[in-house]
């Protein structure tokens, strides 16, 4: 049994470090006393809210009529996805995610092998200009003021997150709420993505680091945005916990699918899809 702890205490540590490290910095022997814990996750997580994420084809061997091509391919052709991205297990962050990611990337080269032709890319020029826009931003403004940090000419990539997780964590049933929103929270909270997004054309980047983080800034701005119409579009508290719509308090039994949404054209599409049960 020693070792079979051993073993398991190395498992779990191999998936979360941070764990190990703040039991490290704390002189916590968790054998031996409790550890604190934070109950809280980035809100718009895939996993660990139970269902969300990437809405991608299924297996070929499973019978559901979640399928519309190779396997982890998102509805956008050639664009695959895997762990948290895809959600729907509680453990896709850890090692639930070698596993998917795996068989994604083998679906991936095959999808590749059939698809082997170079695709005719339009606007090459401007796409990297857009993608190098916040260099040139920085660039042109940061000897304005005697602080290249304070800025009224561009918002640098950390101060953009902070800014975005904010708005999250307050209105989007974050930590600081007790995981608790409502469709009034919702709605100011789209109010100032709308002001986010205004500002989002004018990140700067001082370097190369910068620049990826300003990126992945960007998506998640995105993201963010389709989590709290989501919310809205979802009238009942589906995950107590993690997600407390307060308005909303009850577990709706017509509410029991899938949510899908989409964005194109400038405009926000919602859907429900079927949930089949796998086991009785």
């Amino acid at each position: 049994m020693k070792s079979l702890e051993a073993e398991a205490w190395e498992d779990f540590l191999d998936m979360t470090v941070s764990q190990a490290i703040l039991w490290a910095a704390s002189n916590i022997y968790p054998e031996k006393s409790r550890s604190e814990i934070a109950a809280c996750e980035p809100y718009f997580i895939g996993s660990h809210s139970g269902g969300s994420g990437a809405w991608v084809s299924g297996p070929e061997d499973i019978n559901t009529p979640y399928k519309w091509g190779y396997g982890n391919m998102t509805t956008v052709k050639g664009l695959f996805s895997a762990g948290d991205g895809t959600g729907a297990s509680s453990h896709k962050f850890s090692s639930g995610s070698h596993a998917e990611g795996r068989w994604a990337a083998k679906e991936a080269v095959r999808f590749i092998l059939a698809n082997n032709t170079l695709p005719n890319v339009a606007g090459v020029d401007e796409l990297k200009a857009k993608c190098l826009k916040p260099l040139d931003t920085y660039a042109a403004n940061c000897k304005f003021t005697s602080d290249p940090m304070i800025n009224p000419n561009y918002i640098l990539p950390m101060q953009f997150m902070f800014r975005m997780q904010k708005i999250m964590d307050e209105y989007a049933g974050g930590v600081v709420s007790a995981f608790k929103t409502s469709k009034a929270l919702c709605d100011r909270g789209l109010e100032l993505m709308v002001m986010l997004k205004e500002d989002a054309e004018k990140m700067g980047a001082k370097d190369r680091y910068d620049l990826e983080r300003c990126w992945e800034n960007y998506q998640r701005m995105w993201q963010g945005e389709a989590h709290l119409r989501t919310i809205l579009f979802r009238e009942e508290t589906r995950w107590p916990g993690y997600y407390f719509r307060a308005d909303k308090p009850k577990m709706d039994p017509a509410w029991k699918v899938f949510c899908n949404c989409t964005y194109k054209n400038g405009t926000w599409e919602f859907v429900k899809r079927d949930v089949v049960e796998l086991m009785p």
